[in-house]
């Protein structure tokens, strides 16, 4: 299955970055010299940006304490923005910067247009450029576009999804299978929930958000000249959901986090390069490292090598419990993992060493081409070839099919599992092949 190569991203001025997803971390949630740690662990590891929510995080009210920095909440319940959270903002921001890391800031999440009005969110925009376009910086215009239409009021003023799931889930579950919050039955009926709730669409009220964020990603776009993305739900692409895609720096989808979405990892991809050619790619939102107690390091691997030999122009990693500061209870119906685990966790450095070698061997190219080799869905490899086939890069699930690739001198074999070069290239586990 062939796919048309992606051109350079950074025509639109987007780094080939490698992203946490920090979302509450300018919240009261995390110290500020505990922001900072992560800050130099992540850059140490390899990491080279953070995407997170300057503005209310998604998941909780605008009048929820974990919503808020020690200075307060980001805006106040009338809209106006609050100058302490902002002066804040930019400090944290500062000390990400200072550790090598862009921010790639989210301002708003999609149904807090209703909480806003088109009006406020230009406005809380126009804030953040003001106080941080003079950083290193991507803005993101929101979190999810399209999220929970006709149902914005859920979670105001200060509910979280905590107030909402587990109630839901109690009343289709037996006390039996809410032990266990991983099952295939507890997750069906979080599907479910996401149907009647993340996907509950009005075509009028589509429409209106629609509108609605194409006039404030408008009005960022003439403020700035920094790069701009848009992180839509499960199922579409940002040119779907927005009317003014062509002022975004990618075209951008969420894979989401479900294992039914492997495919999606280079099936998304090869669709998005047929239809928008010239267009870089970005999966905002694969699935996220021990959330729903799933999606560990072989999945994060897996994810990672096929994005980038898929065309991706960065790629994004998250771990749940670092994502919303968790404690094992906070949103804990998205899992236990808490802001400890997901630190200790090994991915990320692996994940730092991918990221330098596939960038050491002069990787992402923008024209090449992706061959995938997946009979009945299964990948069994994944190959992104230079333009002219001078250079190519293979990744193997798993390495004892590397000996049917054809031999190259001179050929490098990387162990991401080890996130070291090996001497020879049959091995169990994952293998990266380069030529």
């Amino acid at each position: 299955m062939p796919s048309s190569g992606v051109p350079d991203a950074s025509r639109w001025g987007l780094p080939c970055f490698l992203a946490d997803t920090w979302w509450f971390a300018l919240t009261g949630r995390l110290s500020d010299d505990r922001f900072a740690e992560l800050a130099r662990l992540r850059a140490g590891q390899g990491f080279t940006a953070v995407q997170l929510v300057v503005g209310i995080p998604p998941e909780v009210g605008p009048g929820n304490r974990n919503a808020w920095s020690a200075a307060g909440p980001a805006w106040f319940l009338d809209g106006r923005p609050n100058p302490g959270y902002l002066d804040r903002a930019r400090e944290k921001i500062q000390t990400l910067n200072a550790a090598g890391l862009t921010a790639v800031v989210y301002g708003c999440w999609g149904h807090q247009l209703a909480w806003l009005g088109v009006s406020g969110a230009r406005r809380w925009w126009d804030s953040l450029v003001e106080r941080l376009d003079d950083l290193d910086v991507v803005y993101c215009v929101s979190g999810e576009t399209n999220l929970w239409i006709g149902a914005e009021s859920m979670l105001l003023p200060d509910r979280t999804t905590d107030d909402l799931i587990p109630a839901a889930v109690r009343s289709q579950l037996s006390s039996r299978v809410l032990t266990s919050r991983g099952s295939p039955a507890a997750r069906a009926v979080l599907r479910r929930l996401r149907r009647s709730y993340v996907r509950n669409r009005h075509a009028s009220a589509l429409g209106a958000r629609r509108t609605g964020w194409d006039t404030v990603l408008a009005g960022l776009a003439a403020a700035t000249g920094r790069p701009l993305l848009a992180h839509v739900v499960s199922g579409e692409t940002s040119a779907d959901a927005l009317d003014r895609d062509d002022l975004l720096a990618a075209v951008t989808v969420q894979t989401g986090h479900d294992q039914a979405s492997r495919r999606l990892l280079w099936e998304w991809p090869a669709r998005v390069a047929e239809r928008f050619p010239g267009r870089p790619f970005v999966n905002l939102e694969p699935w996220y490292e021990g959330i729903l107690d799933d999606f560990g390091t072989d999945d994060q691997l897996f994810a990672y090598w096929v994005s980038m030999l898929s065309g991706a122009a960065a790629y994004c990693y998250g771990a749940h419990g670092m994502w919303n500061v968790g404690d094992g209870a906070f949103l804990a119906h998205w899992g236990k993992q808490s802001l400890d685990d997901a630190a200790a966790l090994t991915t990320p450095a692996l994940l730092g060493a991918s990221h330098r070698v596939l960038r050491a061997a002069g990787w992402p190219d923008a024209a090449g081409t992706t061959t995938v080799d997946a009979p009945g869905g299964a990948l069994r490899s994944i190959n992104r070839s230079r333009h002219g086939g001078v250079g190519a890069v293979t990744f193997f699930p798993d390495g004892s099919r590397a000996v049917r690739a054809p031999g190259a001198a001179g050929a490098r074999y990387f162990a991401p599992d080890l996130g070291e070069f090996v001497a020879h290239g049959a091995r169990e586990g994952p293998l990266v092949v380069l030529t």
